[in-house]
């Protein structure tokens, strides 16, 4: 059966460190409507200092409560390349590694032990989990992460790692951006929880009604803004 592919989403990322813009990313959300799953599509390209591009690509695929089950990241800079693939069974919380470059594979796998979230590089990617997860609305949330370390070449297998989040304001309140009013509600991501870190500094995200989607991430000097989004119907 051929898939039957609609763009829900299409949009654009700028990266700011401080008020220099050193990164883009170029990203669409896909439903296939007769498998009932969707796929982020993302392209990430940052000059670096000495005149280099580095080039992300990132395939985000997620079932149709929104859950992700496989995240295809490939990198290349210069003469170097890599491919990260995760495949996470949701049913038996199997989770099938990959990571390869010019010269080797190396794969992995195990069993976690509860329901996790695979991550990507991909800003439009990072609000996803408030789809599916069911958030306490007086304390931070834990969201049990699966990532890697690995940049060019291997080093050792995925990690999870717990991260806190908590709803400023769940509700869809007026955001400003770019001189426009739109509504997005406040999420904060933290490493600790509320206890042993009550003030920690946490990344900010801005999420839009549109699938989670950010508008903005805060962190410190680092800012990233959506350029454009636009919404097919």
């Amino acid at each position: 059966m051929t898939p039957k592919a609609e763009i829900i989403l299409e949009g654009t990322y700028l990266y700011y460190k401080g008020e220099v813009n050193y990164s883009q990313e170029e990203f669409k959300l896909v439903h296939f409507t007769n498998e009932e799953v969707f796929h982020f599509y993302a392209e990430i390209v940052s000059r670096l200092e000495n005149g280099e591009f580095l080039k992300i690509l990132i395939r985000y695929e997620m079932n149709s409560q929104f859950i992700p089950t496989f995240v295809r990241i490939e990198k290349s800079l210069g003469n170097k390349y890599a491919l990260e693939t995760f495949k996470m069974d949701n049913s038996t919380f199997e989770l099938k590694y990959s990571f390869q470059t010019n010269q080797k594979v190396h794969e992995f796998k195990k069993n976690v032990t509860s329901k996790h979230y695979l991550t990507s590089p991909a800003v439009c990617t990072s609000g996803i989990f408030t789809l599916s997860k069911k958030m306490d609305a007086n304390a931070r949330t834990a969201i049990h992460f699966i990532s890697s370390a690995n940049e060019w070449g291997y080093s050792a297998p995925p990690t999870e790692k717990s991260v806190f989040a908590e709803f400023k304001s769940r509700d869809y309140n007026e955001f400003q951006l770019h001189g426009n009013a739109l509504s997005a509600s406040h999420l904060c991501l933290y490493e600790k929880d509320s206890i042993t870190s009550p003030h920690e500094a946490p990344v900010e995200l801005y999420l839009s009604k549109h699938y989670a989607v950010p508008y903005q991430l805060n962190y410190g000097d680092q800012k990233i803004v959506i350029k454009n989004l636009k919404k097919n119907t």
